[in-house]
């Protein structure tokens, strides 16, 4: 027992130092981002007519870091190198996957203009140039051209094979409609967030349907995990997630905490270094239990009671948790440090319901 909570205890230190590095936008992460895709973003915002918010360029520079970040944690778990070139890619790759979501969530785009940038974007003779007048697309395509520039065509080949993903991203126009039932919601949820991990893993060159399979259901449990967090946003711009068919804090935990051993076992069936898939383990389930903390605060702000019109009413603040201030860091430490990765199903509860 002790031989583990020894291993977990190097791997929280190396964790955490990525994690606040990845949280804080001076972080090392944020730096990479804008050294190599600093003249894109200079441009991006030259582009700007003034029709773009800055939360767009904001959330652009996190999906660029989320990409390089799950590209990473791939390569550990399959024992492998990220080349120079391919970590330039990730980053490039993550501002396309930003704006096709800025597309959806932002601007409404009506899906056969969503379709029309899609085949430009995979157009055969290889052209990207845009023929819109509109700022966020002439980004789009600015992005894309520096992509197109970067990546392996033998990678690009293998993005090619998930696009699925794209057409994920343009039917989550749907979780705006009220008619949408629970089945469809989880599984656009469930496809937008395993596709986009397998289309970080195409750096890997994996072809193995057991790795792809593992890599789809972790990226649905990241998905799912962002959709926790996000309960406030998405309540207030009228988007409806798995969270939404909930009718108590508790069923929202334990939804995550299905799709965690989903993902747990199919990682833990894979023929890789067990190094590697304890190290995803643990930094998995660390994120879990941070995200659970943060939904344990969600619950005592609303006094344990999940209501979706009281939540849209309420000051945006008691939903904005930091991971890193003492009192998170407190209930959270023993709780990461405690995993054992040849016990998943086991579980730490935060309290989600009242006395």
């Amino acid at each position: 027992m002790m031989h583990y909570k020894s291993k977990n205890f190097k791997l929280f230190l190396k964790l955490s130092w990525r994690m606040y590095n990845a949280n804080n936008t001076s972080g090392t992460y944020h730096r990479y981002v804008r050294k190599v895709a600093g003249d894109t973003i200079i441009l991006s915002h030259q582009l700007n007519d003034g029709t773009i918010p800055e939360r767009v360029f904001r959330k652009i520079q996190w999906y660029m870091v989320e990409a390089l970040i799950m590209g990473e944690m791939l390569a550990r778990l399959s024992d492998k190198q990220i080349s120079e070139r391919d970590k330039e890619g990730l980053v490039y790759l993550g501002a396309i996957m930003a704006l096709f979501d800025v597309f959806v969530d932002d601007f409404r785009f009506q899906r056969s203009r969503l379709l029309n940038i899609l085949d430009r974007t995979f157009s055969p003779d290889g052209s990207v140039i845009s023929d819109s007048d509109k700022a966020i697309e002439k980004i789009y395509f600015s992005y894309l051209e520096r992509l197109l520039i970067t990546i392996d065509s033998e990678h690009w080949a293998g993005i090619n094979k998930h696009l699925i993903i794209i057409k994920l991203q343009i039917e989550s126009g749907e979780q705006f409609e009220d008619k949408t039932t629970e089945e469809e919601v989880l599984r656009i949820t469930l496809g937008k967030g395993g596709v986009s991990a397998l289309i970080c893993s195409a750096f890997l060159g994996r072809k193995d349907e057991s790795f792809n399979t593992a890599v789809f259901e972790t990226g649905g449990f990241i998905q799912m995990m962002n959709d926790c967090q996000d309960i406030y946003k998405d309540t207030v711009g009228g988007i409806r997630t798995f969270v939404h068919f909930c009718e108590s804090f508790t069923e929202i935990f334990m939804k995550m905490n299905d799709q965690r051993i989903r993902a747990f076992r199919a990682l833990m069936s894979l023929e890789l270094p067990s190094a590697g898939k304890s190290g995803i383990l643990f930094e998995l389930n660390a994120m879990f239990i941070v995200i659970s903390y943060k939904l344990h605060l969600f619950a005592r702000a609303c006094s344990y009671k999940l209501d979706f019109c009281a939540i849209r009413a309420m000051d945006k603040n008691h939903f904005i948790i930091n991971p890193f201030s003492p009192r998170s860091v407190a209930a959270c430490t023993v709780k990461i440090l405690d995993f054992n990765p040849a016990d998943i199903d086991s579980i730490h509860v935060f309290k989600f319901e009242k006395s």
